[in-house]
């Protein structure tokens, strides 16, 4: 069976425009690391002995690997493979941001932006060519707010319940919470007649309303108007 190559492609291009790149590895790297974490709030209540956590907000996955890059067998220097991949993380003219891009290695796959090149020379010729060097990626995971509206999933947003207004929370705060976004203030305003939504007193009971996917998009649409 042939080796599989990894490879990087630009995925912000459409397969078959001239400007999207893709660039195959010359050695697979060694090992891959994912990087998964989700962002809490640390709540102290009097009386408990640690603080409560409320969940904010998931974080991007982060991939971190390392590949290899040597022609000393070929008698050539790595510049054209560093310029391939280093193109990955300047500012796509078209774009106005880098690409988004997507590594994929056999059946693992991995689509996000670049965040971080770091490279390592080990080798030079004697005119200062560079002929072999380790380059450390980092990479963060993407999708459109489009596509996360899409797999939206939540379950709380898709039934009527209440919850008490705490101190130092607004309905912008809950609406983060419960929707995902904080401009979705003003479908509770309105189930609980809410006219000075920034004068709420602490300990009043809230109807938060059921919100499903497309009622969502809908109300999103509406605000950019």
């Amino acid at each position: 069976m042939p080796l599989t190559r990894a490879t990087i492609t630009d995925v912000s291009h459409a397969t078959g425009d001239p400007a999207q790149k893709v660039v195959q590895v010359l050695f697979n790297p060694t090992d891959l690391s994912v990087d998964r974490s989700s962002h809490y709030a640390s709540m102290a209540v009097p009386g408990l002995s640690m603080p409560i956590l409320q969940y904010i907000r998931g974080e991007s996955d982060v991939l971190n690997l390392e590949l290899f890059l040597d022609q000393t067998d070929n008698g050539s220097d790595i510049e054209a493979d560093l310029a391939n991949i280093e193109a990955f993380i300047q500012i796509d003219s078209s774009l106005h941001a880098p690409p988004v891009v997507e590594f994929a290695w056999a059946k693992f796959s991995f689509t996000g932006v670049i965040t971080l090149a770091r490279e390592k020379m080990t080798l030079f010729s004697e005119d200062g060519r560079r002929l072999r060097a380790r380059l450390s990626l980092s990479f963060k995971s993407y999708k459109s707010a489009e596509v996360q509206l899409r797999e939206l999933k939540l379950s709380s947003p898709d039934r009527t319940h209440t919850r008490v207004l705490r101190e130092g929370e607004t309905l912008a705060h809950i609406a983060y919470q419960i929707y995902g976004d904080p401009r979705m203030w003003r479908p509770i305003a309105l189930a609980n007649n809410v006219t000075r939504p920034r004068f709420i007193d602490p300990g009043t009971p809230l109807v938060i309303p059921a919100m499903r996917s497309e009622e969502h998009t809908s109300e999103l649409q509406s605000l950019r108007h």
